[in-house]
């Protein structure tokens, strides 16, 4: 991404790897082998890529999955999706990325694909979602020497990993804001109930690539969302223009309102400027 160290000796020598002396030889020959994207597939023994020094790399360089044969992590998803968009994944083109990796659609295929599959549809849907955020100016929140987030207000964490999980029934992202912090309910393309529960009665937005958009235009699964306390739910243009057409053909639109007054249904491209501008503030601002 145009992004990057200068050299393999770099990366191996740089704080963020965290790597001691005496392995930085070894891990920069391993990687010599690597050369640029789209070339074979390296074989590099197993206790290598298993290692914690060699897990830290793959986490900053993941263009390294399209190159070795072990599971590619969500992170690792994101990235080529990125590579093959050529541009970072925002608000603006998150659904041109869910169809890179989506495996039943053929028509934007990867640059460079991950030589192993490996993360979840799940894992990767927050992913997508994370990497939304940090690029509209909501980084993720770094970890202290503890493993306890450094709250930030114009930040966001994920309540499915490290030592926030016991909260991951709230729901996949938390972005600090007041009087109520705004939990996000990552979701791929089917509501169905789950989803609808998942609101945590506060502030709960929905973020997904929702393809039926009969799953959301009764006046009855309008307040039931309400009454869980969903107060914003982003999804593609089609199936946001779908409910629109409904609601006004149906002359139901006034259910569409959340409890602050503003649309409850939205389009993805509007979901980094929207949490962009209450992080951190008030969450009725939503």
């Amino acid at each position: 991404m145009g992004g990057g160290l200068a050299s393999w000796h770099d990366v191996v020598s740089s704080d963020k790897a965290r790597i001691n002396e005496n392995r930085r030889l070894e891990l920069e020959a391993v990687l010599a082998a690597c050369g640029p994207l789209g070339h074979d597939v390296v074989n590099i023994a197993d206790q290598i890529l298993s290692s914690a020094p060699f897990k830290r790399i793959l986490d900053l360089c993941p263009c390294l999955y399209a190159q070795l044969n072990v599971r590619v992590t969500a992170r690792g998803v994101v990235h080529l999706c990125e590579i093959t968009l050529g541009e970072r994944i925002d608000s603006t083109n998150v659904f041109n990325a869910f169809q890179i990796q989506h495996p039943g659609i053929e028509n934007i295929p990867f640059v460079f694909p991950p030589i192993q599959a490996g993360a979840g549809g799940g894992d990767i849907m927050e992913a997508l979602c994370s990497e939304v955020l940090s690029n509209h100016g909501v980084p993720h929140m770094a970890l202290d020497q503890d493993g306890w987030p450094k709250w930030v207000g114009a930040s966001h964490l994920s309540l499915n990993a490290g030592k926030m999980q016991a909260l991951k029934l709230y729901g996949d992202l938390l972005v600090p804001a007041a009087p109520h912090n705004i939990l996000v309910s990552v979701k791929s393309e089917a509501a169905r109930e789950r989803f609808v529960v998942s609101g945590n009665r506060l502030e709960s937005v929905g973020f997904g690539f929702f393809n039926n958009a009969s799953e959301f235009w009764t006046t009855s699964r309008m307040n039931l969302l309400k009454r869980w306390g969903f107060t914003a739910i982003y999804m593609p243009d089609n199936t946001y223009q779908a409910i629109r057409n409904h609601l006004d053909e149906r002359g139901t639109s006034n259910h569409a309102i959340n409890i602050n007054g503003r649309p409850l249904f939205r389009r993805l491209e509007d979901f980094g400027p929207d949490i962009a501008r209450v992080a951190g503030k008030l969450s009725m601002d939503i």
